[in-house]
């Protein structure tokens, strides 16, 4: 075949085509013991593009583009075609399973406000929250209710059928454009609306539960123990430690633990779990050695043992309230346990893409979870320090006791400054803030959690029963009030906590895919990883932050200075939605629109001079205004929003933004010189705002009817 060289044709040597095709094949196969890593990567793909790509039609031609992709790769012969091949059916098999379990999960949603009406079911589910409780209620028509009950009602119990008066609202837009979406979730978790109780609650009668429902009353059992037996500090750290129930925990001791880097610490994870069964494994292997030696010292009792760990990890997910993280942490363990169990190496990242892949088939929308993120990126890079031989030799050195224990605490530090580099970027993607000091909490509250709180919590829970829990809570509660000193310390150092607006989404998408080449290839190719990396970090620092935020129902607004500094239409920023704002912004501080130095406020309205010559007009009634007025204001603004802005009366001189302009958009920011506007992926997802009502389009062509709750 000829090739053009230098603008000059000519003919391709003989062996130069065979050189180059083995050269590439040397290359994959010297990757092919790492392509086993890449089936959840893969999987992951096709999943990603599902939720990304807003339109059935976009998704459709992702399933047909990798079916082709598979097709073309039948032409290929060697490791190259099992690589191309196999790759694409894995994304095709994402696409598919995002769209089973879109289709499996469907409900009926509310799509409009729905005045305080009696509803009447039984009590799914029972969780603490800051001012009272959050009850999930399935009606008899099944649909399933997520409520908000006053505190007053704390002796609700799961399987309990009350009746109450509720107002009931669609599930809630994204606060930010490609921020986290409630209603995403919602749809997912199959509650069909949101709502508020207004009044008492009336327990028509006191059903036995089922086995969901008994676990979620003995949840709410131990909770009361523990904080009647350690105090409402040292209980409710105890009861986030053993349920993960956090809005127990003071609101200043909560805040205290995020800005340390040490929230993972009150919520049922992967760490938790790890810690507890590795405890029973510890025990139950030792233990009949030393009570029966001659009858276990022909057999080992690793396979007993590690099956012991695994009835405990699922016991503790159970009673945690079986949440997604606990679930996935629970599988992780199970995996773990059970190449234990075979005589296999359990620590592997073979293992740990087998826990990803079946998370994944499983429950395909954890992985935009930041949980699912947190956790597998954390153990991916402490499983590939462990391989490191210098960090080997260091964890493993021998010599004197203090030799060995400043080795020990030296791995200790390593592994905490890994651990903090990999998940400090996700933080930030995520939540837009990063503590300064993880390093230095979590070195110091891991081995007092993992190796002191989580066995001895165990133990209290154990003796609870039997009337011995208050000998063991006198040993447990020092240790909990010395974690919580290590929170309130470390949140309390200079600079704790680092606010850091969020990023484009085409910078997470890149970082994630640098990163997983960095970890998951071998030799030297894995540095293909470092440009993806270094695109993202480019495209986060390039990226502008927004000049306006408006909310969903355009009832809010906000004003982003330079400084950082986040000004308010509505409010003093203690609502959802202003700390949502705060926290994607990067903003230090939140002050009343009337202080801005550009604004001239009144009742109905404030006029906002921003930049060179742009003027907002933000309208803050929620009544209709006089037309000859909203229409002489509109004329002389660059951009109005306000809920409620009559199209004939108003119109700036760019744009006009109320509730109806953005039912089919949800949140919108807005860039100033020149002005744009930066709006959400929306499209035809079941839960997306632009999506028709009860309509929910298939991949595979045709759609289904899903009629809305009619109230």
């Amino acid at each position: 075949m000829a090739t053009p060289a230098f603008g000059v044709w000519h003919k391709r040597a003989p062996g130069e085509r065979a050189s180059a095709g083995l050269r590439i094949s040397a290359i994959l196969l010297g990757q092919a013991s790492q392509a086993v890593l890449f089936v959840p990567v893969a999987l992951g793909l096709g999943i990603w593009l599902w939720f990304v790509l807003p339109w059935v039609a976009q998704r459709q031609a992702a399933l047909v583009a990798a079916a082709a992709v598979a097709m073309a790769g039948l032409a290929l012969k060697g490791p190259a075609r099992s690589a191309v091949v196999g790759g694409a059916l894995l994304v095709a098999a994402g696409l598919l399973l995002a769209e089973w379990r879109s289709v499996r999960v469907a409900a009926p949603r509310l799509h409009h406000v729905v005045p305080p009406a009696l509803q009447e079911g039984k009590v799914e589910d029972v969780r603490r929250e800051a001012g009272g409780l959050a009850i999930v209620l399935r009606r008899d028509d099944g649909v399933r209710l997520g409520l908000k009950v006053p505190e007053a009602s704390a002796s609700l119990r799961p399987g309990d059928r009350i009746r109450v008066r509720a107002a009931l609202l669609p599930s809630a837009p994204p606060p930010l454009p490609f921020g986290f979406d409630p209603a995403r979730r919602d749809w997912f978790l199959g509650i069909s609306a949101r709502g508020r109780v207004l009044g008492p609650v009336t327990v028509v009668a006191r059903s036995p539960p089922d086995l969901a429902q008994g676990l979620g009353r003995m949840r709410l059992l131990i909770e009361e123990r523990l904080v009647a037996r350690l105090g409402p500090e040292r209980g409710a750290i105890a009861a986030a430690l053993v349920t993960g129930a956090r809005a127990l925990i003071p609101p200043e001791l909560a805040e205290a633990f995020r800005l340390a880097g040490l929230a993972h610490l009150v919520t049922v994870s992967g760490f938790h779990i790890g810690a507890l069964a590795a405890a029973v494994l510890l025990v139950a292997r030792r233990l009949p050695l030393l009570l029966a030696p001659r009858a276990f010292a022909a057999r080992s009792p690793r396979a007993p043992a590690a099956l012991a760990a695994m009835g405990a990890a699922w016991a503790y997910v159970l009673l945690s309230g079986a949440e997604v993280p606990a679930v996935r942490a629970g599988i992780t363990a199970s995996l773990v346990l059970l190449a234990l169990a075979l005589g296999r190496d359990p620590f592997s990242l073979r293992l740990l893409a087998a826990a990803a892949t079946v998370i994944l088939a499983l429950r395909p929308e954890s992985l935009l979870s930041p949980g699912f993120q947190m956790s597998f990126a954390a153990v991916t890079a402490l499983l590939l320090l462990a391989d490191w031989p210098p960090f080997r030799r260091l964890a493993l050195a021998q010599g004197s006791l203090p030799a060995r224990l400043a080795a020990r605490a030296g791995a200790l530090v390593v592994s905490s400054l890994v651990a903090e580099a990999v998940l400090t970027p996700i933080a930030i993607a995520h939540f837009g803030r990063a503590g300064l000091y993880g390093v230095l909490a979590n070195t110091l509250a891991i081995p007092l959690a993992g190796l002191v709180l989580i066995p001895l919590l165990a133990v209290l829970l154990l003796a609870a029963p039997v009337g011995l829990d208050g000998v063991v809570a006198s040993l447990v509660g020092p240790p909990l009030g010395a974690l919580a000193a290590i929170a309130r310390w470390v949140a309390g150092l200079p600079g704790a906590g680092l606010a850091v607006p969020l990023g484009p989404p085409a910078a997470h998408a890149l970082a994630a895919g640098g990163a997983l080449l960095l970890a998951l290839l071998a030799g030297p190719l894995r540095l293909v990883g470092l440009p993806l990396v270094a695109a993202a970090l480019g495209l986060h620092l390039a990226h502008r932050r927004p000049d306006i935020l408006v909310s969903p129902d355009a009832a809010q607004v906000g004003v982003v200075e330079a400084d950082g500094t986040l000004f308010l239409a509505r409010g003093r920023g203690e609502s959802r939605l202003a700390r949502a704002w705060a926290e994607g912004m990067g903003a230090e501080r939140t002050r009343p629109l009337a202080r801005h130095p550009g604004a001239r406020c009144w009742a109905e309205a404030c006029w906002v001079a921003l930049g060179p010559g742009f003027r907002l007009l933000v309208v803050r009634s929620n009544r209709p205004l006089d037309p000859s007025r909203l229409a002489r204001w509109c004329a002389v603004a660059d951009l109005a929003v306000g809920p409620r802005l009559d199209p004939w009366h108003c119109r700036p001189r760019w744009h006009r933004l109320d509730r109806a302009a953005l039912v089919p958009l949800g949140a919108v920011a807005v860039n100033l010189g020149p002005p744009t506007l930066v709006t959400g992926p929306a499209g035809d997802h079941p839960w997306s705002p632009a999506a028709l009502p009860g309509r929910q389009r298939l991949l595979l062509g045709g759609e289904r009817w899903i009629a809305p709750l009619a109230e």
